[in-house]
């Protein structure tokens, strides 16, 4: 669940209007080829976090493959980059605290969110665990009755209005390629959060082998449901049924003439935000507590008791709500900084990802462990590595992206330096592993 709490988010649940608007039906086809990236990359990093389960996941294994300051810009880019989300995905909600509390100041409503979300976080993974649960199902539950009925009016149409003939073929023909690759930058981007899996494996007694096979399903089920969704989505715009520049999933609710459509879809907006800053304070504090636990962040945020790290969890609802409070002051600024930011560190950690993983089989072709099929994974790796880079590059020159680098690159430079005049002082990097190791049985109780 926190899987689908991180990648089925606003967007989604709305009808992804902005790639259908860039690409037109083509955008399915983005989906789909963006799909076989988050595949690849749960496909790597299912075997290798099952074999190495810590709470910093994929920064600690980056940490023992590529070395300590890739494990440290992996780990500082992650957690940053979620807190930044974290701090502008809030401001979402807005328009539904207005609408059902009109004469309520939002401020303080969007504090008790992160109050609330931290207290559930305080009271341990079970209750985190179950929290999300509940959020995740009813937003999936949402969603496929949402699918259900896209396909419904796409299919047959309305007593109102007659179903529009639409050339499917000719129109992605037609569609074209700086828009079909924006629609692909897009759908990457939006099963971003699906690597949280592997934070997750690091607080679970489940075997290796239990762990795999669970990541994998799980990462083909949400990669399903996306895929699902946005082509009922297309289908509902493009058989005429709602209008392109509607939001397709919130239109299709007065079109099935529902009552109270506008607070149906709040309801669900609400749902859906609280579930990805539920998953997203999660794995932003098991990261937090990771890199302090490699000797990289204040001691502090190391410490945990048999609930959980509840320092890091503070740290991190704290952290969130200042993005907030420099949203409020410099809306239009915080925005671009923060999303720009995010963006270059979270391609970072994917295309890292891909990158450990070649290390790792580089690792086992020396030992007897190493498999014929690995020449095959390491391939996939290495052409996941070069779509990762392609994207962080050709952001360079989408109008929408065009600050990622410039922004992000900087930020990420300031990590390196800020590392490298640290110095490399604390625990040798076996050791940092196995503390993580410990720290990773510690959680689980």
């Amino acid at each position: 669940m926190v899987a689908f709490g991180t990648v089925i988010s606003y967007g989604l649940v709305s009808g992804s209007a902005f790639p259908l608007l860039a690409a037109g039906p083509a955008a399915v086809l983005a989906y789909l080829a963006a799909a076989l990236i988050a595949i690849s990359l749960m496909a790597c990093l299912s075997r290798i976090a099952s074999a190495h389960p810590t709470p910093g996941a994929f920064g600690s294994l980056a940490e023992g493959y590529l070395g300590a300051t890739a494990g440290f810009m992996v780990r500082a880019a992650y957690f940053v980059s979620l807190v930044l989300i974290m701090g502008t995905e809030v401001t979402l909600l807005v328009p539904v605290l207005n609408a059902w509390l009109p004469n309520v100041h939002t401020g303080p409503l969007l504090v008790a969110v992160f109050v609330g979300l931290a207290l559930v976080n305080l009271h341990g993974a079970r209750t985190f665990a179950r929290s999300e649960v509940v959020l995740s199902a009813l937003k999936i539950l949402a969603l496929a009755g949402l699918i259900a009925m896209a396909c419904y009016y796409a299919a047959f149409g309305t007593p109102s209005r007659a179903q529009a003939q639409f050339d499917v073929v000719a129109a992605i023909r037609a569609a074209p390629l700086p828009g079909v690759w924006q629609a692909f930058v897009l759908a990457v981007l939006g099963y971003v959060g699906i690597e949280s899996l592997a934070i997750v494996a690091g607080e679970t007694n489940a075997s290796a082998q239990a762990l795999r096979r669970r990541m994998r399903v799980t990462s083909l089920a949400v990669v399903a449901l996306t895929i699902l969704a946005v082509t009922a989505s297309a289908a509902l715009v493009f058989s005429g049924t709602v209008s392109l520049f509607e939001i397709p999933f919130s239109a299709l609710l007065g079109v099935a003439g529902l009552p109270w459509p506008k607070t149906l879809f709040g309801a669900l907006l609400l749902v859906t935000v609280l579930s990805v800053l539920n998953s997203q304070m999660y794995c932003a504090s098991r990261m937090l507590f990771s890199l302090a636990r490699a000797g990289q962040a204040p001691s502090a945020f190391g410490r945990a008791s048999p609930r959980g790290p509840a320092p890091a969890v503070l740290a991190t609802a704290v952290l969130a709500l200042l993005v907030v409070l420099a949203g409020a002051w410099f809306p239009g600024q915080t925005y671009a900084v923060a999303t720009s930011i995010a963006t270059a560190g979270l391609l970072f950690v994917w295309l890292a990802i891909f990158l450990t993983y070649i290390g790792y089989r580089r690792g086992q072709a020396a030992t007897a462990k190493f498999h014929p099929a690995g020449h095959l994974d390491s391939a996939a790796a290495v052409a996941g590595a070069l779509v990762v880079a392609t994207i962080a590059a050709s952001t360079w020159v989408i109008e929408s992206f065009s600050l990622t680098l410039r922004i992000g690159l900087p930020f990420m430079a300031l990590l390196w330096i800020g590392h490298a005049l640290r110095g490399r002082r604390g625990l040798p990097r076996v050791e940092r592993a196995n503390t993580n190791r410990l720290c990773a049985d510690q959680l689980i109780g």
